[in-house]
């Protein structure tokens, strides 16, 4: 058995494509360019290191509403065992879209 390690990563990125998640009802999938990343006091950093590249990362549909191509995210996430994904339910001022 393999146990799961506390983490969290705050990334922000321009996002290149979404789709619907093949699995999780209710989240999407969105392609981001990921440009920024800062840890989370207390938490591991496993995302830190994809500054830089293209990461999928799970995100609620909710949250996302009709963000598209082109609309920055940021966000906090954690990795999991299927990718990256966003929190749940974002407290105050730890999710946005521009």
């Amino acid at each position: 058995m393999v146990q799961a390690i506390e983490n969290l990563t705050r990334i922000g990125g321009t996002i290149v494509a979404r789709r619907r998640h093949p699995t999780l009802d209710g989240y999407d999938v969105v392609t981001v360019d990921v440009d920024r990343t800062e840890p989370v006091p207390g938490k591991a950093d496993l995302i830190g290191q994809l500054r830089g590249t293209r990461v999928e990362v799970s995100v609620r549909r909710e949250l996302l509403g009709h963000a598209g191509t082109g609309t920055r995210l940021r966000c906090r996430a954690k990795r999991t065992p299927d990718g990256a994904m966003c929190e749940k339910e974002p407290g105050p001022g730890e999710f946005g879209l521009e």
